[in-house]
């Protein structure tokens, strides 16, 4: 399960790379990238129930309330930075920039790493 963290926390730190530079050079790659985001997150929750898996079979981490507080940032940090309120008057709000997606990703992608470190 270790080696799967690690390999999740490159792709992650690969795709807030590619985030960046969408947002800098090619804004035209905007929907690809938001879909990249949206993909990454649906692979946080396999990877974190993958991760509870593991442990529920006996692979407990060192400190089980810091690692299961990364599981709980890992899943809920992207999702927090996409959903935005809708507006007084009930339009539809403007899509997070994608430099916010950038350090959201670049998070996420430290929270694995640390979830990585503590199993």
């Amino acid at each position: 399960m270790d080696v799967v963290l690690w390999i999740a926390a490159a792709v992650l730190a690969v795709l807030a790379m590619s985030c960046g530079l969408a947002a800098t050079v090619a804004p035209g790659l905007e929907r690809g990238v938001r879909i990249g985001v949206e993909l990454a997150q649906g692979l946080m929750f396999v990877l974190v129930g993958a991760d509870l898996l593991a442990w529920a079979a006996g692979g407990s981490p060192e400190e089980p309330v810091v690692h299961v507080g990364y599981c709980v940032a890992a899943v809920a940090l992207i999702p927090l930075v996409i959903m935005r309120p809708k507006g007084e008057d009930g339009t539809e709000p403007e899509p997070s920039s994608l430099w916010v997606l950038v350090i959201a990703v670049a998070a996420v992608a430290v929270v694995v790493w640390r979830m990585a470190a503590t199993r």
